[in-house]
This record gives C-alpha cells, sequence and structure tokens, in this order.
C-alpha cells in the first residue's frame, strides 16, 4: 500500500508532496466531455418534450435556454480553474470565498449526496440500454436494471482504485462512443430533415400546441 502510495506521489520543491499528473491533454478532454455529456443525454429529449406539452418550439427555446446556462456554468469554472489552480476543485473554491464551515458542508454533500445519486442514475441508464435489447416490445425488470447498474458501479470502483491509465481509457473508450453516437443521430437527422419533407412539418406551426404553465416548464428545464 506503501509503494502504491509513492508510485502516485511526487515531491517538487520546497519539498511539498503532489499527486502526479497521469492525465494528458486528451485524456483531459474526454474527461471533461464525458462529464458535460451525461448518459442522460439520449434519454433527456423525451422528457424535455413530454413535459413541454409536445410544443415543439417551447421545448426549442428550452434546449437553447439550457445551452446558455451550461455555457455560463463552464465559463465560470474555466474561470476559477485559471484564476486558482489550486486542488480541492469546488472545496477549495467555497473555502476561499465563504470559510472552512461552508466548504465542509459541500464536500460532504458532494460526497455523499450529490455524486452518489448522479453516478447511480448514471449507472441505471447503462443498464436500461444494455438491457433493452433483449426485451423487445416491453420494459426490462427494475430489479435487472437495478442489478446491473449495482454491478457497473462495482466494476468501475474497481478499476478506478486499481488503476488510474486503465480507468483512463475506460473514459476515453466511452467518452468516443458517445461522441460518435451523438455525431450519427445528428447527421441522420440532417439527412432526414433535407430529404424527406414530412419530417420539416413539426417546425411549420411550432407553436401551436398548448404551452406548457410555469412547473411543467421548470420539470422539461431540469
Amino acid at each position: 500500500m506503501e509503494s502504491l502510495s509513492q508510485q502516485n506521489t511526487v515531491k517538487e520543491d520546497g519539498g511539498r508532496v503532489f499527486l502526479k499528473r497521469h492525465l494528458g491533454f486528451f485524456d483531459s478532454v474526454c474527461f471533461l466531455a464525458g462529464t458535460i455529456i451525461g448518459a442522460g443525454i439520449f434519454v433527456s429529449p423525451k422528457g424535455v418534450l413530454e413535459f413541454s406539452q409536445l410544443n415543439v418550439g417551447v421545448a426549442l427555446c428550452i434546449w437553447a435556454a439550457c445551452g446558455v446556462v451550461c455555457i455560463m456554468c463552464c465559463l465560470c469554472y474555466a474561470e476559477l480553474g485559471t484564476s486558482l489552480p489550486f486542488a480541492g476543485g469546488e472545496y477549495y473554491h467555497v473555502k476561499r470565498g465563504l470559510g472552512p464551515l461552508p466548504a465542509f458542508i459541500t464536500i460532504w454533500t458532494l460526497m455523499l449526496l450529490i455524486r452518489p445519486s448522479s453516478n447511480a442514475a448514471r449507472a441505471l441508464i447503462f443498464a436500461e440500454y444494455i438491457s433493452r435489447p433483449f426485451y423487445s416490445g416491453c420494459p426490462p425488470p427494475d430489479l435487472l436494471k437495478k442489478i446491473l447498474a449495482l454491478g457497473i458501479l462495482w466494476v468501475l470502483c474497481i478499476i478506478n482504485s486499481k488503476s488510474i491509465k486503465i480507468a483512463t481509457w475506460v473514459q476515453n473508450i466511452f467518452t468516443l462512443l458517445k461522441m460518435m453516437s451523438l455525431t450519427l443521430i445528428i447527421v441522420y437527422g440532417l439527412i432526414e430533415l433535407g430529404s424527406n419533407p414530412k419530417a420539416s412539418e413539426p417546425f411549420k406551426n411550432a407553436f401551436d400546441s398548448e404551452v406548457p404553465n410555469a412547473a411543467q416548464t421548470a420539470e422539461s428545464f431540469f
């Protein structure tokens, strides 16, 4: 255990101990892209359209607003990362701005609630993807999806604890597959719009459907 710790740390000037930098530029880009574009991107369009009361115009406006919010968040994190390039992420930023107690609460909230629930949601979505081909015409059993999700989380936990390089390789592969899938969907959609006249009919009267109320709009945005 001690040798593993020594392999992952390095001493720089002043005798301070730092983690070794195992991630390169491509690995970092894949990590950020995989984090920002979550697995829910393949199921979110359905929920957005349903909560928008099948109003295509409102749904597209909500997507545009979400894009603006995401860009603003990315710019904020980019400014924080370049202005305060220290280890700790949100913990250091909150500690620097608000003090140690809010930072302590933030990091424990992330560790016990936000990150685990987010990982569980992603694992369930992935389990839905890999089990659905075996249940054509009906949804997969919930118990099966939960068992698969637990198995996925255990495998990823073991990979991340054993080797950073293997975990990075897995992250890069799945990020590339995700981006390729999204690219194929976008290209096919553009081809369909250009070749099939019926495909553009929902956009002709995009705002004619029922307009969602404030609660439905908030749910669609979320």
